[in-house]
């Protein structure tokens, strides 16, 4: 088989996989979990599972959009944002955990169209990142995969039965 500049890499097509299976896991993770409990913090300085849900379903947003102004435009300055401000100033422990799941699982598919889309060349693309510097493409979505583990695993123990 002959790898043309449209075919992704094997390595991204795992990426894709990883990203769809998150979601289904964020799904089956919560499912008749009762949203009082989705609502308890595990401490008071710790996110709740609904703030976690509002908070990918935000970020999914972030992600997509600091992609796809790299592509239109590479090179481009991409701003960090304070992440505890958002789950404060956005109200994210009021938040209905169905709808934000719902806005996550629709930004993911739409970002993971996209990144289907993409040549090879593309996914080299980068933007300045304000905290972190360059940034490719590619980079962002290993970022994201990470930041999907780590939300999974808080998730995981908070749900976990109390011993």
């Amino acid at each position: 088989m002959t790898i043309t500049k449209r075919q992704p890499r094997l390595s991204h097509l795992i990426l894709y996989r990883n990203q769809i299976l998150f979601f289904l896991y964020v799904e089956r993770l919560i499912r008749g979990v009762s949203v009082s409990k989705l609502r308890k913090r595990p401490a008071p300085d710790k996110w709740s599972v609904v703030e976690i849900l509002a908070h990918l379903a935000d970020t999914e947003i972030v992600g997509g959009f600091r992609i796809r102004m790299i592509l239109g435009a590479p090179g481009t300055p991409i701003a960090g944002f304070n992440q505890d401000a958002w789950v404060t100033s956005g109200h994210y422990d009021k938040r209905d955990p169905g709808k934000s799941v719902e806005q996550f699982r629709v930004s993911r598919e739409a970002n993971l169209a996209l990144l289907k889309s993409l040549t090879q060349e593309q996914w080299k693309h980068h933007g300045i990142h304000s905290e972190r510097g360059v940034e490719t493409v590619e980079h962002i979505v290993r970022m994201f995969a990470g930041h999907d583990v780590n939300h999974i695993r808080q998730i995981e123990r908070i749900l976990a039965p109390q011993k």
